[in-house]
């Protein structure tokens, strides 16, 4: 018969799992718990798990996988080395560029995970850098450049702010690795390089600078990093510095790919410079994942979390039982004291954390809302699109779209006029009436191409405000099951915006539209309008677009299929 010391369960023995599978730190396992392991079957088995764990992850440190495998396990180690701490935004922010790269993906919920399900601002900068689509080396600079605090150099701003004029016209030879540092790190400074380019931007405007038939709208934010945040950069040993010319030929007197740049430092001192919002997390372990809170749920379900969520003005700290905080701090003891190798490290963390039968380390996304703003983003930013819109409960649409914004063409059906097709680039268009074969041909004016630009450009009524600003106060923006929806969309995650319509003589509308969001992409795969007369009513379904992106070939086999 086992005898327990009532002190003594498989949570509290958990901590001392790895100690017992050396002989050589065995020694200072507390007798209770080396009896108790012992005994119980059940730790024998989690034991085994994890020794099996731990000789699994000595065979992947020999794997291509490596460096990736110790990247990650040592940022799951930065980010529980929060647990039982108060999480605020300037905690998270040097967190934000590697929770961006695909590269180093965190699977699990973490102190500073939790903290971005529960803050939009916080969340909402993560979304601005996932839509940047910076590559690993550049996310890794820019995780240096939100952790760095303003320190004291050799340098005097004077001394730095000489070079900005070198920097701007992007002959970093001239200047160092140290003077690019500080014009990045110095607030002043970077302020003073901003204006600098500005200057130098709207003289080349003015100059009327071409821009020689380069493709602009192909340059990414990755093309121009280096030019707007040269952080990292060691001018005397760039080995690149042969083929950057050939670029940064035409940046330095390209206007629009300067206010590329300029727009790209603004996102990110932005977010670097950003005040903290009053969220305020704290994550907790519990004993089992049935002590859990009652706010826990969706992607902290089966976890042993306890979250607590303050606001930053009130500095009353909620008490949590003593055995909860124990643990916590034991654990981060724990995880700091063990010299392991990094996936042991991580191995470790999950099994004290999430128990050794949860192996999701690397199968479970992080943050996965969408918010109206990366929707109406994704909108503004598609190069060719075909939208369909139907009537309720009718097969075919009762109207067409295609919009090419990257050929400058926009094609309509439906209307009075029958099948349109607008060239804004040749001043055409081409009508085909209804019922007929016959086709017309048209001039456009400058006002016919501005207007068709202005349509072409905006939200293609997918979304119901000119712009997200215009988005009334009392909307809301929501996620919902998918249970009991007509979703027909693979990998559509479906959000409700709600919100009252008074534009008819003050008196109310309730209206809804239902977006079928691509997480990836933030583009609605689809969007079902409703609209009821009183706030008891039912909503009735008014109209459906479906939304289907398209290349450029797709796009003129479409209209060559209409206008041979």
């Amino acid at each position: 018969m086992i005898s327990h010391n009532p002190n003594i369960n498989c949570t509290n023995a958990r901590l001392y799992y790895y100690d017992f599978l050396s002989r050589e730190t065995r020694g200072g396992i507390p007798e209770g718990a080396e009896q108790h392991i012992k005994q119980c079957r059940n730790c024998q088995t989690e034991v085994d798990s994890l020794k099996y764990l731990l000789v699994q992850a000595d065979e992947r440190f020999e794997s291509e996988q490596s460096q990736k495998d110790s990247a990650i396990s040592t940022l799951l180690r930065l980010h529980f080395a929060y647990i039982g701490e108060p999480v605020k935004c300037d905690t998270v922010k040097p967190f934000l560029a590697s929770l961006a790269d695909p590269v180093l993906q965190i699977r699990v919920p973490t102190p500073i995970t939790t903290h971005l399900d529960k803050c939009h601002s916080c969340r909402d900068d993560l979304l601005i850098l996932l839509d940047l689509h910076l590559p690993h080396k550049y996310l890794c600079r820019l995780g240096h450049i939100l952790a760095d605090k303003p320190i004291e150099d050799n340098l005097s701003c004077s001394q730095a702010q000489a070079a900005i004029p070198a920097v701007v016209s992007m002959a970093f030879h001239e200047t160092n690795a140290e003077i690019l540092k500080h014009l990045c790190t110095c607030s002043n400074c970077r302020k003073q390089l901003y204006l600098h380019r500005e200057s130098v931007r709207k003289e080349l405007l003015l100059d009327g600078a071409l821009q020689n038939g380069f493709p602009c709208e192909s340059v990414s934010a990755a093309d121009i990093y280096d030019y707007c945040l040269p952080y990292g950069i060691d001018s005397a040993n760039d080995q690149y510095v042969e083929f950057r010319e050939s670029l940064t030929s035409h940046l330095r007197r390209c206007p629009t790919c300067l206010a590329k740049i300029q727009e790209l430092h603004l996102t990110i001192y932005s977010i670097a410079e950003r005040t903290e919002s009053e969220v305020v997390t704290t994550y907790n372990i519990g004993e089992s994942a049935e002590t859990q809170s009652p706010d826990v749920s969706g992607p902290y379900t089966g976890f042993p979390i306890n979250l607590e969520i303050e606001d930053i003005e009130d500095k009353v700290d909620a008490e949590q039982p003593a055995t909860n905080l124990d643990f916590a701090a034991a654990l981060k003891r724990k995880a700091s004291a063990l010299n392991l190798k990094p996936l042991f490290k991580a191995g470790l963390a999950a099994a004290a954390v999430i128990t050794i039968g949860l192996a999701l380390l690397f199968n479970a996304p992080a943050a996965k809302a969408v918010t109206l703003d990366q929707v109406y983003r994704a909108v503004e930013k598609v190069k060719n699109v075909y939208i369909s819109k139907f009537a309720p409960d009718k097969a075919e649409p009762i109207q067409e779209m295609w919009v090419s914004r990257s050929l400058n063409t926009y094609m309509i059906s439906g209307t009075s006029e029958g099948l349109v097709l607008s060239d804004t680039a040749k001043k055409q268009r081409r009508t085909k009436l209804p019922g007929t074969a016959s086709m017309e041909v048209t001039s456009l004016s400058d006002e016919n191409c501005a207007q068709i630009k202005t349509a072409m450009t905006g939200y293609l009524d997918l979304l119901p405000f000119a712009h997200i600003s215009d988005v009334p106060k009392d909307a809301n923006w929501s996620r919902v099951a998918n249970d009991g929806l007509r979703v027909t969309e693979e990998n559509s995650e479906v959000y409700e915006l709600t919100w009252t319509d008074k534009t008819y003589g003050g008196v109310p509308v309730f209206r809804k539209s239902l977006y079928f969001v691509d997480p990836e992409t933030g583009l609605p795969n689809k969007v079902e309008v409703y609209r009821k007369s009183s706030a008891a009513g039912d909503y009735t379904l008014q109209s459906e677009m479906v939304v289907k992106r398209l290349s450029n070939d797709e796009m003129r086999s479409a209209v060559k299929e209409v206008f041979p």
